[in-house]
């Protein structure tokens, strides 16, 4: 396949199938006590014909989304504001 680069010029491109070893969390504390726990989630891998002309590795283009789950303290929550209801009273 072909895929265009940042750059504007076009590549050949390969998509690499992949075995997930280990997917950790991060965990961040704020200052107002809530903790933060943000994980990557790769979805595609595509290899690229270009090389990093230091290295000579070969250039990856990474597909992923983010998890951001918080851990908040009781003293930074509020309620929900509560939808009124359309319905009907029953009695």
């Amino acid at each position: 396949m072909k895929i265009r680069t940042p750059d504007g010029r076009e590549v050949g491109a390969e998509d690499i199938d992949f075995d997930v070893m280990k997917e950790d969390w991060n965990e961040y504390k704020l200052k107002d006590g809530t903790t933060l726990r943000v994980k990557t989630i790769i979805t595609s891998i595509i290899r690229t014909e270009d090389h990093d002309p230091m290295t000579g590795d070969p250039t990856y283009i990474i597909k992923s989304g983010n998890m951001l789950r918080a851990i908040v303290p009781e003293n930074l929550k509020r309620v929900p504001a509560l939808k009124k209801s359309s319905g009907v009273e029953v009695r």
